[in-house]
């Protein structure tokens, strides 16, 4: 029984050492592999193991279709515009040019030239040429200043560049597509060193990514965003824009932006004198008696410093200048101590078409010669220009007469001031900016906040009818250079149970008061308009008459005042009263 036992015993040592011997070679298998794993780990052996070698395809990344265009990044965004690439030169849509860069630039359409206007005179610049003119001198570029695209006007960037403060960069070419960088914005970027060599910018945040670009030790990348603790997305200092593993840069820091600052504003010296403040009444004449009218209402001159009268109008589409100027009227108002501004329409004769006339380069240059010739015939202070209900597409025309007038005006020691609706929507080509910029003056017509085409019965001019076009005015324009119009007028409505007009009447100031108290009706103040109100019902229907007086002028000069604008102006001369004119005065004495 022994001996059995003891074989049973040696048949199962051998066996668990064939095991063993099996078994072992597998353990320290796994043990190394455990031990190489975690070297691995923590020395990075296998961290470039699985990366993409794959490059991206540049064009699709940047959606570009041809070789003459280039993708854009405007102030560190990438946008969807694209940028012709001629002969070296980006060229970009002159609607463009305007919009985004520089809104001085005139497209002179009946010419072919572009032309930019400064304190110094027009720059001209004709199609397809590489040079440009001021005063009839030449300027050689060495590239084409425009050209035409089907019926898009395409302007070069380094034109543009002469006349403007912004930066751009073309980056491409040789195969690669292009890009452009353009900066009108300048701050500080986050930016970071790189560290290593041969580290890869790829198209996603992940190993797996197509391969952009790579980066050498030393290159520098703006930080756009942290993807997480791994990965950052980088612009590098040619445009591309993809993803960095953070462990390739170094710590982030500030890297300011250089502004460009060497085109300086475009000034014009004013005829003005802006230490003393415009107090100024139109006068509405239609005949050539404006001097008999100005006898009648002779009692007001010692309370204004300037008087328009409306003698100037255009009387054809080619530009003639109809006047009924007087010149014993203007020795009446300079013996007094007021200054003349001659005042041009374009309202008296309706077939009249601005549209006709500005975008037509000679017969701006007539009207100028016109308006300089009667200045000097009748020895006039200065020229007011309103030009009403101007379309919007003749805008840009409008603008670069008033440049242009205003630069041969000052010439001949004129002062050029310029007529304006209150700031709205439908006025915003009036381009008060640039008026601000070459005239004299920016008026204010704050008035007409309701007319015979309103919907609803209202006011001439509420408080924050006025507030809001001195407010807009001054976003614009200097606070020296705007003068606000007072109505010395009033509606008169008559309207039904619901409200729907049935009649309106414009009045004096005076007859509106009249008209109240004839009626026994008791006007009240009216906190909202600024203005003393008055109702009652007639059989006609309910009449109402938001007053102009000595308190509603008041309210509306206070505003004037704490806006610090430069003066005041009346509509006009015969529609006052002295108790008005006293307190406009006292206002500015």
């Amino acid at each position: 029984m022994a001996y059995n036992g003891s074989k049973e015993s040696r048949r199962r040592r051998r066996r668990r050492r064939k095991i063993l011997q099996a078994v072992l070679p597998v353990v320290i298998a796994i043990a190394l592999i455990g031990i190489i794993l975690l070297v691995a780990k923590s020395t990075g052996l296998f961290d470039d193991w699985g990366y993409s070698s794959r490059m991206a395809d540049l064009n699709s990344y940047f959606k570009t279709t041809s070789n003459d265009t280039a993708s854009v990044v405007e102030n560190g965004e990438v946008t969807d515009d694209k940028i012709t690439v001629k002969d070296g030169k980006l060229y970009i849509p002159y609607e463009t040019v305007i919009e985004k860069y520089n809104g001085n630039f005139y497209w002179e359409q009946t010419d072919d030239r572009l032309l930019y206007t400064t304190g110094e005179g027009v720059y001209a610049a004709n199609l397809q040429d590489n040079y440009y003119t001021l005063d009839g001198n030449g300027t050689q570029t060495g590239y084409q200043i425009c050209y035409k695209n089907g019926d898009t006007l395409m302007v070069c960037l380094d034109y543009v560049r002469i006349f403007t403060n912004f930066d751009y960069k073309l980056y491409g070419g040789g195969g690669e597509p292009y890009r452009a960088c353009i900066k009108t914005e300048w701050g500080t970027d986050v930016v970071a060193d790189v560290i290593e060599d041969d580290i890869a910018v790829r198209t996603i945040a992940d190993k797996e990514g197509d391969i952009l670009k790579k980066l050498r030790e030393g290159n520098t990348v703006v930080i756009v965003a942290s993807e997480n603790e791994k990965w950052v997305k980088v612009t590098t200092d040619d445009l591309i824009t993809g993803y960095v593993e953070t462990k390739h840069l170094g710590e982030k820091y500030d890297r300011p932006e250089t502004p460009v600052t060497d085109v300086a504003p475009i000034t014009v010296t004013p005829v003005a004198d802006y230490t003393q403040p415009v107090i100024l009444a139109w006068h509405n004449v239609t005949n050539e008696n404006s001097t008999q009218y100005l006898k009648e209402n002779e009692k007001f001159l010692p309370y204004i410093n300037t008087i328009s009268p409306t003698w100037f109008a255009l009387a054809d589409n080619e530009g003639t200048v109809e006047s009924i100027a007087s010149s014993a009227y203007v020795e009446t108002c300079h013996a007094k101590g007021v200054k003349v501004w001659g005042l041009v329409s374009n309202l008296t004769y309706p077939e009249v078409s601005l549209g006709e006339i500005l975008p037509y380069p000679e017969k701006r240059d007539y009207v100028t010669e016109q308006l300089l010739n009667y200045a000097a015939q009748y020895n006039l202070d200065g020229i007011n220009i309103d030009f009403e209900s101007v379309p919007s597409d003749v805008g840009p025309s409008y603008i670069q007469f008033i440049r242009e007038f205003s630069l041969k005006a000052h010439s001949r020691n004129l002062v050029v001031s310029v007529d304006n609706y209150v700031p709205k929507e439908y006025s915003m080509h009036y381009n008060r900016k640039e008026q601000g910029i070459f005239a004299d003056y920016v008026i204010i017509m704050g008035y007409d906040e309701h007319t015979a085409a309103s919907e609803e019965a209202g006011s001439v001019a509420s408080l924050d009818f006025v507030m809001e076009g001195i407010e807009k005015t001054l976003e614009e324009v200097p606070k020296e250079k705007i003068v606000n119009a007072l109505p010395f007028y009033v509606r008169y409505w008559i309207v039904d149970d619901n409200e729907n007009i049935l009649d309106m009447q414009t009045l004096t100031m005076t007859k509106g008061l009249e008209t109240v108290t004839a009626a026994g009706a008791v006007p009240e103040w009216d906190e909202a308009s600024g203005q003393n109100y008055a109702e009652w019902k007639t059989s006609e229907g309910t009449n109402k008459i938001w007053l102009e007086d000595i308190k509603s002028i008041q309210a509306k000069l206070d505003v004037m005042k704490a806006h610090d604008i430069g003066g005041a102006a009346v509509w006009q001369l015969a529609f006052g009263t002295e108790e008005a004119f006293q307190i406009i005065d006292e206002y500015y004495k």
